[in-house]
């Protein structure tokens, strides 16, 4: 357990899957607090809307890492909103394991994106490439941290492609080049549809083989 934590103790957010009576759902949350028995997570009713797990929902925790994905299995023991944020205890996660799902297989394809994140009411653009991407995610690079944030638009642009996607952010890692910090920032893509999971995908396998 404390090699799981000492590993996401950065971590900014995580994706967490369950189903109801018929449909798998995704949502992102953030850590609250680690207790004796329990974990808070929480996530934010604006994004989440209506889709939100019960007491006694079972739930999978999918961890975006530099090694690939860690999943993990939990349960919602209680849930409190407050309007804003729902928090769930949760059991500790169990059965931690690395995998390396086709969605979250990354290649290190330098595509063109252009990401608006707003903040306050007030939108950013920011324009670049792409350090690596997956069907799930990408991680971008630049002289500057990650500041907090109400959404993230991102737009990648394949050679024949253009996939428009809701993101958020999960880390950050700090190198340095030319004695100077910059900053990698990984992404998760969350409302990317299977058919533009696949393109990608698809993109990174051929990279792959090329």
């Amino acid at each position: 357990m404390a090699d799981f934590f000492d590993e996401y103790k950065n971590l900014k957010s995580f994706e967490v899957e369950f189903f109801d009576d018929e449909y798998l759902h995704r949502i992102m949350c953030k850590i609250k607090n680690i207790e004796p028995d329990r974990m808070l997570v929480v996530s934010e009713n604006s994004k989440t809307g209506k889709i939100k797990p019960k007491v006694g929902t079972n739930l999978t925790l999918n961890v975006y890492s530099d090694n690939g994905i860690y999943n993990s299995l939990s349960r919602v023991i209680d849930v409190m909103d407050d309007g804003e944020n729902t928090v769930y205890a949760i059991t500790f996660p169990a059965q931690n394991k690395i995998t390396q799902r086709r969605e979250y297989f990354r290649a290190n394809l330098k595509i063109p994106f252009v990401m608006k994140v707003t903040r306050n009411g007030n939108e950013s653009t920011i324009e670049g490439e792409t350090l690596n991407i997956c069907g799930k995610g990408i991680c971008i690079q630049n002289n500057k941290p990650f500041l907090p944030y109400d959404k993230i638009d991102l737009t990648l642009n394949f050679k024949n492609k253009s996939i428009q996607t809701e993101a958020e952010y999960v880390y950050t890692r700090t190198t340095a080049e030319n004695g100077r910090p910059v900053f990698q920032h990984a992404f998760v893509l969350t409302t990317i549809s299977q058919e533009n999971i696949d393109y990608i995908v698809g993109q990174c396998f051929l990279y792959q083989l090329s």
